[in-house]
């Protein structure tokens, strides 16, 4: 049976993850006004103490759940881009861990590596990539060209895996993944890139030219493959979104309590405001969008991720997520009004970091696709 009830060693990991969000926060405006500066990799106030996620590792018998607990803390880091530490872990080397052989693993496997798939022409379709690996027959290198767009984690990473087109077999070009290492020859890194929001989220451009690399580097990760590792992820952004949106949320009715304006649960319709019966609404879809996401976690503690219902319960996770993150943030500032804009709040900072969460892992458009064909039992070709 589905049991989302918090024992006492969850309440205590969400408590240690309470505290460190309030850190964050304290810092979240600086970064969010020097998006060039990458975050340190630890701050100071939490330097030699345990994170939240080592706890949930340490009490793991005694939590509801690795999978759900880890949901959770990710609400509770609702500042986002201003994480406390570096994980160093990127999704190439999870792909790298995945897919790729002993070797790769033992050499790759512990390098922070982001993943490098869009492009400017390719952003929500990879099937629109057009970068290319040829084969340099004198010295058996690879010859990568192209530009890569809106990498997360690539500035402070130790390099990415990048996807790109192959030679042509029977007149398709093959996708064909590659560890591309900092200091490879032909990679020229662009800088940070300017966003409306989550503008210290470490984000940032390359251009391959006649990039060269061995053919150890080549990883056996083809587009399916690729999109494997998405099943676990899209369900965690969609906790963060979700976790922003909470903030949002909470500012809100705090700021209308303020003005003595409450949501009254055990009052009908006609006995509430609008603002009242609106702020429920908002209540009601975060709770709906946060309880997908827990189900689909809990889907994946169990049976494991190789399943296509997980892979379709994600794609809900990140559809209604996404979602409800971009409305409960618009609605939050248009309730607040003029503190919505100030940026004596990080309201206005939250609205511009929720954007993201319905467009970046999986645009909702495209993950609302994969859930419309699991239903109705079409294809891609069929339901495009």
């Amino acid at each position: 049976m589905v049991d989302f009830s918090l024992t006492g060693a969850d309440e205590r990991i969400l408590e240690a993850a309470r505290e460190e969000r309030v850190i964050g926060h304290r810092h979240a405006r600086y970064y969010d006004k020097h998006e060039d500066e990458l975050l340190p990799d630890i701050f100071p106030e939490v330097a030699g103490k345990q994170t939240p996620h080592d706890m949930a590792n340490e009490l793991k018998e005694q939590t509801s759940g690795l999978a759900i607990i880890d949901v959770l803390v990710h609400l509770e880091e609702a500042c986002t881009d201003t994480r406390l530490r570096r994980t160093r872990t990127g999704l190439g080397q999870m792909i790298v861990n995945y897919a790729g052989t002993p070797e790769q693993v033992a050499r790759f496997g512990r390098k922070e590596l982001s993943i490098a798939l869009t492009e400017p022409g390719a952003g929500s379709d990879p099937a629109a990539i057009r970068a290319t690996a040829m084969r340099d027959p004198a010295s058996g290198d690879w010859i990568l060209n192209g530009e890569k767009i809106y990498c997360s984690g690539f500035g402070g990473a130790d390099g990415a895996l990048v996807l790109v087109r192959g030679p042509a077999e029977n007149g398709i070009r093959p996708f064909m993944a590659f560890v591309v290492e900092k200091g490879a020859p032909g990679l020229k890194m662009l800088g940070q890139v300017k966003k409306m929001g989550i503008r210290s989220w470490d984000t940032e451009d390359f251009v391959l030219q006649d990039c060269r690399v061995p053919e150890f580097n080549r990883v056996d990760a083809d587009f399916k493959k690729t999109m494997f590792v998405f099943n676990g992820t899209r369900p965690m952004v969609a906790a963060f979104g979700l976790g922003v949106a909470r903030a949002l949320l909470d500012f809100t009715q705090e700021k209308l309590k303020e003005q003595n304006v409450v949501i009254r649960y055990d009052a009908g319709l006609a006995g509430r405001t609008a603002t009242q019966d609106r702020l429920l609404r908002l209540e009601a879809e975060y709770d709906a969008a946060l309880l997908t996401v827990l189900r689909c976690k809990w889907l994946e503690e169990r049976d494991g991720r190789n399943t296509g219902a997980t892979k379709v319960e994600a794609s809900m996770a990140k559809a209604l997520g996404g979602k409800a993150a971009r409305r409960i943030s618009q609605e939050c500032l248009d309730l607040l009004g003029p503190l919505g804009l100030s940026e004596a709040f990080l309201a206005e900072k939250w609205f511009r970091d929720a954007r993201i969460f319905d467009i970046f892992e999986g645009a909702g458009e495209i993950n609302r696709l994969i859930v419309a064909r699991s239903l109705l039992g079409y294809s891609a070709k069929e339901l495009s």
